[in-house]
């Protein structure tokens, strides 16, 4: 099952032309709750790029997005499946956590990703090309996409959020490979029956979008989101 949503957002900054991975933050909780409540990955600074992406373990919609951050996508309201979103922020550097409430109290959790640009961001695009979820193992094929190449600064990103379907602490863990050039980061494996696994990819100006499957083999109630954000 799959969606193509697109949304673009103006905001403040100079020309960039390249990215660098930083840090990520997680959470989850560990009973029913509306609100789920996030935090700055550590080393983030002010003009970072922090994208977050959230879900539950049901059919639930996110109601109050965190303030001030831009939805990417979502694919709230799916069938029985993780549902969740994406989203957006240029950090400020002072703001100590962010809330994201749902519609129905459910266990989930969740993800912060920051990204530094070399240069103060001033246009950002956002292209979600694809956002799926399945009670079985997931694999995705991306072919076309709308990248522009001219563009500086860009981030090719995938979430895996969900549940796997043992109740052990990710037992067996779920086998993740990303395709050639993609960087895959492996979320608290050791401590949350869930799955908040994330790869990216950075492309400079020039760059071009490569067809590209990521497989993730783990059986479980889980979603994915694919976009890419283009910054300059």
């Amino acid at each position: 099952m799959g969606s193509i949503i697109l949304a673009a957002t103006n905001v403040f900054g100079a020309a960039t032309t390249a990215f660098t991975h930083v840090a990520a933050s997680y959470q989850r909780n560990t009973a029913n709750a509306t609100t789920r409540t996030f935090t700055p990955p550590v080393g983030a600074i002010a003009g970072d790029l922090l994208i977050l992406t959230s879900f539950t373990d049901d059919d639930d919609v996110i109601t109050g997005a965190p303030a001030g951050w831009t939805l990417i996508g979502d694919n709230d309201g799916l069938v029985e499946y993780p549902a969740g979103g994406s989203y957006y922020i240029i950090y400020d550097g002072t703001t100590s956590s962010w809330t994201v409430t749902w519609d129905v109290a459910d266990m989930g959790s969740g993800i912060v990703v920051a990204f530094r640009p070399d240069s103060p961001i001033t246009t950002v695009t956002t292209e979600q090309f694809q956002s799926s979820e399945g009670i079985s193992a997931l694999s995705d094929s991306i072919t076309t996409v709308a990248d522009d190449p001219a563009v500086g600064g860009r981030i090719y990103m995938y979430f895996l959020t969900g549940r796997p379907l043992s109740t052990s602490i990710q037992n067996p863990p779920p086998t993740f490979s990303p395709s050639t050039g993609w960087v895959h980061v492996d979320g608290e494996p050791l401590s949350s029956t869930d799955q908040m696994d994330y790869a990216y990819k950075l492309a400079s100006a020039g760059d071009a979008f490569v067809s590209t499957t990521i497989s993730a083999s783990d059986a479980g109630r889980q979603g994915q989101h694919f976009f890419i954000v283009n910054a300059v």
